[in-house]
């Protein structure tokens, strides 16, 4: 359900800019695709944790997902800024000049 949300709102915004090549299209399945990545990547972590087994080293690591995770989300962001998107972290306020809890 999240996702066909998530596609549908992508390409109504396109649309209603006028950004209705295939090129776009295409970028908005790429995106998805990463999307979809996330979520089993994000479902990894909170089933196995943080840190896994390492069988041949017999000692506990990172787990790969976390890093992968990164990665991905990086990638997310540089579509969803190439497809016109803003960022919404720009608008954030800066954690260092804050009020203090």
């Amino acid at each position: 359900m999240r996702y066909n949300q998530l596609r549908g709102a992508l390409i109504g915004n396109l649309e209603a800019r006028g950004l209705v090549e295939d090129v776009y299209r295409d970028k908005v399945e790429e995106y998805m695709d990463l999307w979809v990545r996330r979520q089993e990547l994000e479902r990894d972590l909170t089933e196995r944790g943080t840190q896994v087994m390492d069988e041949k080293r017999g000692m506990m690591v990172e787990n790969r997902s976390m890093s992968l995770e990164v990665q991905v989300s990086k990638q997310m962001l540089a579509i969803f800024a190439a497809l016109g998107f803003k960022d919404i972290s720009a608008n954030a306020v800066p954690m260092d000049g804050g009020d203090e809890l």
